[in-house]
């Protein structure tokens, strides 16, 4: 621990950690606010939203279609555009840490750049860009602004760039997005797809358990990266696997003996995903009990109402979680321990595996026992999940207790 927190040290210390703290302190609030809406949205204000199911929110709430789409109207403008906030953030701390001089215009450039990226060409000339990126690529959005600022400061301290002189690292950004538009336009072509596809199936049915557990710990590490993964999205129940599961169980009357044992359902999503990627919630627990720096107490009774329905944005970027290096090792080690023991549940058929549908925004601990139409062993199991979950993050809570007191000392 101790080494750990020396690297750790070191690495805060560094300019370039620096521009990442300045440019994710902001995002916070934005993020906050977008998790609350989507919460409220899909879990409160959705006819098959987990709430909304329970107490018939929407049978009885006046104007609760239209509070839906004004809290859409939120989410898209804050989750689903946090990397366009990233992207110019970045841009302009680079230039404020590296530079003589800083301006709004070195964001604004940072900003194109971006968006030159994630534009998707339309056959009807319709102005459309890549919504995945855009709310999942914060990762990309970092590293194109940070580019983008060290290409500005790199042309000020050459020429010092005046107003007008702008627009020579202007036109290099411009070049550079249109290659990066068009390597990202590649990856993204039927082909490309296809070949993934087919790699993927083949993994499948090579060995359904490690497949799964490997996707969930990239999906965690992607997570931590600020990068939607392949089991980001919340479970569906209408996937080849999952479908067969459920006609199983509804013809034989058990969800014991399914064809699809390990899936990113029955382990990840029932028992892996508490509070979001990395079991989050389990994180918010260990803050609330063994912190004392007073920031991250604050952050942590902001975001654990989101939390309790799966959406871990707010903690991700207000703690931050993300890119820190103290929180990637219980961040993978929670989920993995999660996958393992379930698994091992599922394999001596001490619960069922979960493959009935669960409402949308359903509290991430009640999805195995939901899914498994009411199975208290797994209730149990999960319960006792979390609580080996926050034995996991406790240290690494105190650790960084330690490392923001002596960071607040310097």
């Amino acid at each position: 621990m101790d080494r750990l927190m020396a690297h750790s040290m070191k690495a805060y210390q560094s300019k370039f950690a620096g521009v990442i703290q300045e440019t994710l302190a902001p995002l916070f609030p934005i993020m906050l606010l977008g998790s609350f809406a989507e919460v409220l949205k899909y879990s409160f204000l959705t006819p098959s939203g987990f709430v909304a199911t329970i107490f018939g929110i929407t049978k009885w709430l006046p104007a609760a279609k239209q509070i839906s789409q004004l809290l859409g109207l939120i989410v898209h403008c804050t989750v689903d555009m946090i990397a366009l906030y990233g992207a110019y953030g970045v841009t302009y701390s680079t230039t404020k840490a590296y530079g003589r001089q800083t301006s709004a215009l070195s964001g604004a450039i940072g900003l194109l750049a971006f968006l030159m990226v994630t534009y998707q060409p339309h056959s009807h000339g319709q102005l459309l860009f890549n919504r995945t990126l855009m709310g999942q690529g914060l990762l990309i959005a970092l590293m194109i602004g940070y580019i983008v600022g060290r290409i500005i400061v790199t042309f000020e301290k050459r020429r010092g760039l005046r107003s007008y002189q702008i627009i020579w690292p202007l036109l290099l950004v411009a070049v550079l997005s249109i290659a990066v538009n068009v390597a990202v336009s590649f990856i993204r072509s039927p082909e490309v797809q296809s070949f993934i596809s087919s790699t993927v199936m083949h993994a499948v049915s090579a060995n359904a358990l490690s497949y799964v557990v490997g996707m969930g710990l990239l999906t965690d590490l992607l997570s931590w990266m600020a990068v939607g993964g392949p089991f980001s999205v919340n479970p569906t129940f209408t996937d080849p696997a999952e479908l067969a599961n459920l006609n199983h169980a509804l013809k034989t009357g058990s969800a014991f003996n399914v064809p699809f044992q390990y899936t990113d359902v029955t382990l990840f999503h029932s028992f892996a995903n508490f509070g979001g990627n990395g079991a989050v919630l389990a994180m918010i627990i260990a803050i609330l009990i063994f912190s004392k720096r007073r920031r991250f107490l604050t952050v942590s009774r902001w975001s654990i109402f989101p939390a309790l329905f799966n959406n871990n944005y707010a903690m991700m970027l207000g703690i931050p979680i993300v890119y820190n290096p103290v929180f990637l090792i219980p961040f993978l080690l929670a989920p993995l321990v999660n996958m393992i023991v379930a698994a091992v549940f599922l394999a001596l058929k001490w619960i069922p595996a979960a493959v009935y549908p669960v409402p949308a925004g359903a509290p991430g601990p009640l999805i195995g026992f939901l899914g498994t139409n009411g199975n208290w062993l797994a209730l149990i199991l999960g319960a006792f999940l979390i609580l080996i979950d926050v034995l996991i993050y406790m240290p690494f809570v105190k650790l960084y207790d330690r490392l923001d007191q002596n960071r607040g000392e310097q």
